[in-house]
Parts: structure tokens; sequence; C-alpha cells
């Protein structure tokens, strides 16, 4: 049995302050036409190969993570190497045709256990720094494991295909996220390793303006103070913009009475899954289960199992987790607690640190 689910876990990436990221647009846009203007697209192809790196995914100051590839597409020559640079819970999946399923439930003694899909948690097909000549490979997470050094967050392959071809990939956790790059002939002029970064810059730049931009209208709006209406209030579980997700929950303080409940549901929009969450638990994403002879089985940890069912009545001191929701398009699901007692209850996703909010309930 497979369960369909999509998370994120992002660490530090895409650090800059909201003016600079800002600012970051037009001053990766003028950059960009200085190089070209300076130094030209590289001509031809060059004496030696070539390095190009793609980032993959990003996060920044905000609680903005930026779920793409950058740059989206990419020309290359023959020979040349391209390392994707993996900046959080992302994967490379090359020659993929769909995104396979994160979350895989296969019968262990007579019982469903839920588990990483070994397939997007390691590498398979050519090892980073070898020759793709074609068919699917995968980066695998650069994921810490008990006892294990930790894994490197690049991923780099030497282009190996004639011109004229072309190579998707994506990123099988987040819906979307998706990139290309085309081998050309040697005689054709493509931006080199400076230009393409200095573009990557650009296409960070614009999707996480967006993002704050979106942010500060929410906030604007007052949707950081609610109160209860006929007992019963939402919360919004992040807002999802472009290829940008904003890691909070909206709003970010709830005012009820005692009995009465609180909704937490998804934008329609929205792609990436969050918990809802007391205590936090950091680094409890999964529980790996040693195998002689083989990678271990990467069971779901107790950061994202359910612990609590909708509908359940909280009280004072208790701890709870919705376990991962995840959006699935034309069905969002919702998570609802009714709080028996007054006090301050604070939340966490666990799934992204620094995404928190708290209901305060007042007496009747």
């Amino acid at each position: 049995m497979k369960v369909k689910q999509r998370m994120a876990i992002h660490r530090l990436g895409f650090l800059f302050p909201l003016r600079f990221r800002l600012a970051l647009v037009f001053i990766g846009t003028l950059t960009l036409g200085v190089l070209v203007g300076m130094t030209g697209a590289r001509s031809a192809r060059a004496a030696a190969a070539q390095t190009y790196v793609v980032q993959v995914g990003a996060a920044n100051i905000s609680n903005t993570a930026l779920l793409q590839f950058a740059p989206g597409s990419l020309k290359v020559h023959r020979g040349d190497t391209v390392t994707w640079v993996i900046n959080g819970f992302h994967n490379v999946h090359i020659g993929a045709t769909k995104p396979v399923d994160l979350i895989i439930a296969p019968d262990v003694n007579g019982k469903p256990l839920p588990q990483m899909n070994p397939q997007i948690a390691f590498p398979y097909g050519p090892k980073s720094g070898s020759a793709y000549q074609g068919g699917e490979a995968g980066s695998g997470l650069a994921l810490p494991m008990p006892g294990s050094p930790p894994p490197s967050p690049a991923y780099s392959l030497v282009i190996d295909m004639k011109p004229g071809t072309s190579i998707a990939y994506l990123c099988d956790i987040h819906p979307g996220m998706a990139g290309s790059l085309t081998v050309v002939e040697d005689s054709e002029t493509i931006p080199g390793p400076t230009e393409v970064a200095v573009q990557a810059a650009v296409e960070f730049g614009a999707s996480s303006g967006a993002a704050s931009q979106a942010a500060l209208k929410l906030e604007a709006e007052g949707t950081h103070i609610t109160p209860s209406t006929n007992g019963k209030t939402t919360v919004q579980m992040g807002q999802d913009v472009g290829r940008a997700a904003i890691l909070e929950f909206f709003p970010y303080v709830t005012v009820i009475k005692a009995g009465e409940s609180v909704t937490w549901k998804f934008g329609e929009s929205a792609v990436e899954p969050h918990t809802v969450s007391i205590p936090p638990l950091r680094g409890q994403e999964v529980s790996p289960i040693p195998q002689e002879g083989k990678p271990p089985i990467l069971a779901a940890g107790p950061a994202l199992a359910p612990m609590t069912q909708s509908g359940t009545t909280i009280k004072n001191g208790d701890t709870f987790s919705s376990g991962m929701l995840v959006p699935v398009p034309g069905q969002l699901p919702t998570f609802t607690l009714t709080f028996a007692d007054p006090g301050v209850y604070p939340y966490v996703c666990n799934a992204h640190a620094g995404m928190n909010g708290v209901v305060v309930v007042l007496a009747k």
C-alpha cells in the first residue's frame, strides 16, 4: 500500500534581509547585463570543459522556502559538468516524467510500515562525478544518518550526450519543482558559469520578492491576531506564491474562549505540507531501522507521525501533533482541536523550523 505524501524540512539557505532581497532582482539583472557586456557569453566550446552550478531550492530569513531549481533551464556543451547544490529537503531526479511517492508503506510482519521511499532517500544511477549518458538517476537526500558522516549536498554529472538532447529533472518531494538542460553544438554561443550563477540569483530574487510582498499583505490585513466567530475559528497553514512557500501560520495569534475550537487548513494553491504540534521535535523526522547488507529502512519518525486525532479536546499541559498534513489537489486536509481550559497554547510545525503560532484561550 502506498501513501502519497509530500514533506519539506528546510535548513539554512538563501539568507538575505527583506530589503536586500527586494533589491536583488534589480541588482542581479543589472549585474547580468554588465557581465555579458564585459565578457560576453563564451563563444563555441571553451578550451576546457566548464562546470555549471544549479541551485536546488533555498530558504531565507523571512520564513520563505523557494521551491525551484535556479536557473530553471540551462545550456551546456557535451563534456561540461553540471553540479546540483541541494539546499534543504530536496532531491534531484534526472530523466523523470513524474515524481515518485515520498512515503511508501509496505507490509512488514503483516502490518504496513510507513517509510521514506528509498528511491528518493538514496542515490542511484551514475555516481556523483561520473558521466551521464541517459536514463534515470537520483541524487538521494542530503539527510544526516545516525553514525554516518554528513552527506554531501552536491551531486555532479559530466554530461555525455549528443547535441540536441534535452534532459529534464525534478524534485520528487515538491510538486511542480522542475528544471531542464539542453546539450548544444560546440559552435553555439552560450552563457558561461558566471552568467549562469547571476541568473540563478535573479530568479531566486524574483520569487523571494513576490513572497515577501504577499506576506506583508497578509500581515497588513490583520491576519496575525484573530478572535473566534460563533465558537469556531480557522488558521491557515502557510501561503504558496508561485514557486515560493511562506512558512507561517495565519493568524499567528488566535483568541478563543474555553470550549471553543480551532481548525487548521490549507490555502487553495497549497503544495507545502505542515504539522500542528507541541512540543517541537527536531532531528526526529526518520527512525532508521538497520538492514544487513542494505541501506537502513527510514521509518517515519515521531516528528512527522500523527499523535492526535482531529476533533480531540485539549486540556492544559496536553501535548498534541497532527502528524504530516499533506495537500493534494482537490483534497486539502484539515485538523481541528477543541480547547477545554483557559491558557496559552503555543504550537509549531515540526517540518519547518521557525514556523509557529499560539492559541490564547480565555475564560468563558
